[in-house]
């Protein structure tokens, strides 16, 4: 097993608590494998025991305009996925995550609201993305796990939980 320091703690406490010599019993990551095995040669099951861990140009193999993508999984591996299609409009991706990350902070959407300005949001937890804004001035801490780097750095930022660096102004294109 993987350790993986931010992941949702699983490993972390198997690498931490078990001892040498503990015996387990386990069961691989194989749901589903029979209601897809009906799909034949259409459907690829990969595993990262088997295969190792995949990079999204590997996971979205060949993906020629108009396809829809459906994703689950964690964070880092959404990020990555959204990070390899940004720019391609004609290519459309629904996700889905493990678990949501909890609430840190949403002042900014809260003062928004509280100010009568109506932005889109839906989860609040920066997970969704709906909240999606385009920063037209000022530095972003950015606090969501969702936002590829591509889209930061182009000035984009989710404002139910990220907000401006300490001190500091943002202009929002509302």
């Amino acid at each position: 097993m993987r350790r993986i320091p931010d992941g949702g703690g699983g490993s972390v406490e198997v690498h931490d608590t078990l001892r040498i010599g503990a015996s387990l019993t386990t069961h691989g990551p194989r749901p589903f494998i029979d209601e897809v095995a009906r799909f034949g040669g259409r459907v690829a099951i990969r595993t990262d025991d088997v295969s190792g861990l995949p990079t999204a140009s590997e996971l979205l193999g060949h993906c020629p305009d108009g396809t829809a993508v459906y994703a689950c999984g964690p964070a880092p591996m959404l990020t990555a996925i959204r990070a390899e299609l940004a720019g391609r409009d004609n290519v459309e991706l629904h996700f889905e995550r493990f678990a949501a990350p909890p609430v840190v902070d949403e002042r900014r959407l809260s003062a928004l609201d509280r100010t009568g300005v109506r932005a889109p949001y839906s989860c609040r937890q920066g997970f969704c993305g709906t909240c999606r804004t385009r920063v037209l001035d000022g530095i972003v801490d950015h606090r969501d796990t969702l936002l590829p780097y591509p889209e930061r750095d182009s000035g984009m930022m989710l404002i139910c939980t990220s907000r401006g660096v300490e001190g500091s102004r943002l202009t929002l294109d509302l």
